[in-house]
């Protein structure tokens, strides 16, 4: 049974668009949940005895830096998918070559093959939890600007 690699590549492809849909949804619902949360602020008794009106152009601050933060987490999120599936491709593609007759090569390329996977694998890792730790870093300094605005020290 011989296996097509543009069948497999169109795969990756639909899987890498449904991908960066899905981030740019993400990126899209935030900023709707932030101009929501604002929206049902501004219709709230500006006379209310907890201080709306402060905490409302607080909170438009904070979603000011956090939208375009997301923007940025989403963008390296479609690159990071861009270039994952580009090298994915790439050793499916290798993969599906041909095998040599020679079993020592063989043994040589699928060698080669598993390194390339891990290294992938581990690139991967290490992306994802560099870019969480980026927003992570995001979130915590908006969280103690707004603590600090509050007159509260942080510990």
């Amino acid at each position: 049974m011989a296996v097509k690699t543009p069948q497999i590549s169109e795969l990756f492809d639909d899987a890498a668009t449904s991908f960066n849909e899905a981030v740019k949804a993400g990126a899209k619902m935030q900023e709707e949940i932030g101009k929501w949360w604002s929206d049902a602020l501004e219709k709230t008794n500006p006379a209310a005895p907890f201080g709306v009106d402060e905490w409302q152009k607080k909170s438009k601050a904070v979603v000011a830096e956090a939208i375009p933060a997301a923007q940025k987490n989403a963008e390296a999120w479609l690159k990071l998918v861009d270039q994952n599936t580009k090298r994915g491709l790439g050793l499916l593609k290798k993969a599906f070559d041909a095998p040599p007759a020679d079993p020592a090569a063989l043994r040589e390329r699928t060698q080669e093959l598993w390194e390339s996977s891990l290294e992938l694998v581990r690139d991967n890792t290490q992306a994802v939890a560099q870019a969480n730790i980026k927003m992570l870093e995001v979130w915590a300094g908006l969280l103690q600007k707004c603590a600090g605005a509050n007159g509260k020290t942080s510990s």
